[in-house]
């Protein structure tokens, strides 16, 4: 469950994180107003859903992991022919339908990435989730960049494999 009980916690947690949040859609979106909009539209479903959300991990990682939905489904309302497998999978379906599906996608990338070793995972959830570029988890961890190179290639191909029932949909999310 959520920690949100009352306004308080819930401005609190919107101060803590819509700038990383912001941030993950920019880099994606490139347009100030859209990427306000997806951050709003991710509050308002974690306001409207805050007595029934479960978070398998982080909260950081679920509001990450949300805007980047929402980034897919924002990209596929303005070209469909470039996402056809997001289509396929009904992902801009009704809400409930599309936060239902969310959460199963979002629970079960969870219980794949708690496969990984602890440092494949670290910088799995830096890069993918946190987005990142390999230059600088290299710099924050102290590690070259061809060590970053290589635990994501080891860690997309575990993700993948654990994921491969989810592909169309997964193989989308994690090249970009």
């Amino acid at each position: 469950m959520l920690p949100i009980k009352n306004q308080k916690q819930f401005e609190s947690i919107f101060n803590e994180y819509w700038e990383a949040m912001y941030q993950a859609a920019y880099v994606r979106v490139r347009d100030q107003a859209i990427t306000e909009d997806i951050v709003q539209e991710v509050f308002i479903d974690v306001w409207q859903r805050k007595e029934s959300i479960s978070i398998q991990s982080s909260l950081k990682a679920y509001l990450l992991t949300a805007v980047k939905y929402k980034v897919l489904k924002h990209f596929n309302s303005l070209n469909k022919a470039s996402f056809q497998t997001i289509d396929s999978l009904e992902l801009v379906a009704e809400e409930n339908e599309d936060l239902e599906k969310f959460e199963m996608l979002y629970n079960q990338l969870e219980v794949a990435i708690d496969k990984l070793s602890p440092k494949c995972r670290l910088i799995f959830r830096l890069h993918k989730i946190e987005g990142l570029s390999t230059e600088d988890i290299a710099v924050k961890l102290n590690l070259s960049k061809q060590t970053i190179h290589n635990q994501l290639s080891k860690s997309l191909a575990i993700v993948r494999n654990e994921m491969k029932h989810a592909a169309p949909i997964l193989l989308a999310l994690l090249n970009t």
